[in-house]
C-alpha cells in the first residue's frame, strides 16, 4: 500500500472504459458482488459510509495520517531498502495521499476494483514482501480508527459504525491487491520458468548441433546410434549406417579457400537432406564426413538410398566465389548385427566408404560378406 495508484489511471478504448486487470481476473457484475458480500460491503447503507469516513476521518487528518503511517514504516530495513529503489519520501507519500483520498469512495465500481488490483501488481514488481504489505494495511486500520473525531466516539453506534467499516473496506483493498500481488508473481514465475526453459533449450539446441551445416554433431551421432541399435535389437528390425566423405575435399580447399569450401559444405548437406528419406538421421561425423542412420531399413534399401544421395551431390556444380565447382561423395554402407555396438558398425561403414575410395571415388560399396 506504500505506492499507490502508480498506474491507476483509467483507460478508454473506443466510448468506454476497459478494465484489464478485473477482466483478467475475472471480476465482472457478479464476482464483485460476490466480494463485496465476503467483506461485509453489500448494500446501499456503506456508501453513505465511505462518504463519512472520506468527510469527518481522512480530508481533516490526512497528512497527520500519513506522517505517521510513513514514520513506522521507515523504521522498517525492508522498507526503506526497497522503496528507496524507486521513489523518494515526497513521490511517495502523493501517491499514498490519492490512495487515502479514494479509499471507500466508489467501491462497488469496476474502477475501484482495477485500481486496487493495479496496487497489488505494483508492489509486486517493485520487490516489496508480501509480509509486510499485509502488515501495512494493519497499521493503516489503527491510524484511521484513531483519528476518528470525538463527536462520533461519543455516540457508541455511530462509532462501531465507522470501525466496522474501516475494517470491512480495508480488507476489500487487501483481498484485492493481495490477490493480484500473487497472481502477478505467478506469472513472473512462469515466465522466469518459461525463459529457463528456453535457454536451456538452446544451450542443448546448440550442444547437439553443428554450426556450419546445421546437422547434429558426432557426439549426437554416436548416441542416436546407441539408442537405435538398442531399439532394433530389442524389435529386430534392420537397421543401417552409412558413412559419406565429400572427394578430394582437401584440394577444393586449397584450389578455393576454405570460404567456399564451408559454403560446400552447407550446400552439401542441403542436398544430402533433400536425398534422403523423412526419418533419416543425418550427421555431420567430422571435417567432410557424413553419418547416415536409417532405420527399418536393410542393406538393399540402404544401397538405393545411398545411391539417391550420390546423385543429389554430383548432379549439380556447386557455385564458389569465383567458379563453379564439381563436387562428389563416395558413400560405404554397413548393416547392424545382433552384437554389433556403436563403433563396430561404424567401423565396417567406413571400411566400405574406404572401398569406395580405392574404387575411384563417387560411388557406393556395401560392407564385405564374411
Amino acid at each position: 500500500m506504500s505506492v499507490a495508484l502508480l498506474q491507476g489511471q483509467k483507460r478508454k478504448a473506443g466510448s468506454g472504459m476497459t478494465f484489464e486487470l478485473c477482466e483478467s481476473r475475472g471480476f465482472d457484475t457478479a464476482a464483485i458482488a460476490q466480494r463485496l458480500s465476503l467483506t461485509g460491503l453489500a448494500g446501499p447503507e456503506f456508501r453513505a459510509q465511505g462518504k463519512a469516513l472520506q468527510n469527518v476521518v481522512i480530508a481533516p487528518n490526512v497528512d497527520p495520517i500519513l506522517d505517521s503511517f510513513y514514520d513506522s514504516l521507515y523504521k522498517i530495513d525492508d522498507f526503506k531498502r526497497i522503496i528507496g529503489q524507486h521513489s523518494d519520501a515526497v513521490r511517495l507519500k502523493n501517491a499514498q495521499k490519492r490512495y487515502l483520498t479514494s479509499l471507500g469512495v466508489g467501491f462497488d465500481q469496476p474502477q475501484y476494483f482495477e485500481d486496487r488490483l493495479r496496487i497489488g501488481s505494483v508492489h509486486q514488481k517493485i520487490g516489496l514482501p508480501q509480509s509486510l504489505y499485509q502488515c501495512s494495511f494493519q497499521l493503516l486500520q489503527c491510524l484511521l480508527i484513531k483519528h476518528i473525531p470525538q463527536q462520533l466516539r461519543c455516540d457508541l453506534s455511530v462509532f462501531e459504525d465507522m470501525v466496522q467499516f474501516i475494517l470491512k473496506i480495508t480488507l476489500l483493498d487487501m483481498s484485492l491487491a493481495v490477490e493480484c500481488y500473487c497472481a502477478t508473481r505467478v506469472f513472473d514465475l512462469e515466465k522466469s520458468l518459461k525463459n529457463v526453459r528456453g535457454e536451456k533449450e538452446r544451450l542443448h539446441h546448440l550442444a547437439v548441433t553443428d554450426w556450419l551445416t546445421g546437422l547434429h554433431n558426432h557426439s549426437y551421432s554416436r548416441h542416436f546410434l546407441g539408442a537405435a541399435l538398442n531399439r532394433a535389437r530389442t524389435e529386430k528390425s534392420p537397421l543401417c549406417v552409412i558413412m559419406a566423405d565429400l572427394d578430394n575435399f582437401k584440394g577444393i580447399n586449397d584450389a578455393h579457400g576454405h570460404l567456399d569450401g564451408d559454403q560446400i559444405l552447407r550446400i552439401a548437406a542441403a542436398r544430402m537432406i533433400s536425398g534422403a528419406r523423412a526419418g533419416d538421421e543425418i550427421c555431420r561425423y567430422g571435417g567432410e564426413e557424413f553419418l547416415f542412420i536409417l532405420r527399418n531399413t536393410d542393406i538393399t534399401d540402404g544401397k538405393y538410398v545411398a545411391e539417391r544421395v550420390r546423385t543429389h551431390i554430383n548432379g549439380n556444380a556447386f557455385h564458389g566465389r569465383n567458379a563453379e565447382i564439381k563436387v562428389s561423395l563416395s558413400l560405404g554402407i554397413a548393416q547392424a548385427r545382433e552384437d554389433d555396438n556403436v563403433d563396430t558398425l561404424i567401423g565396417r561403414a567406413d571400411a566400405a566408404l574406404y572401398a569406395a575410395k580405392l574404387a575411384g571415388r563417387d560411388c557406393v560399396r556395401i560392407e564385405a560378406r564374411e
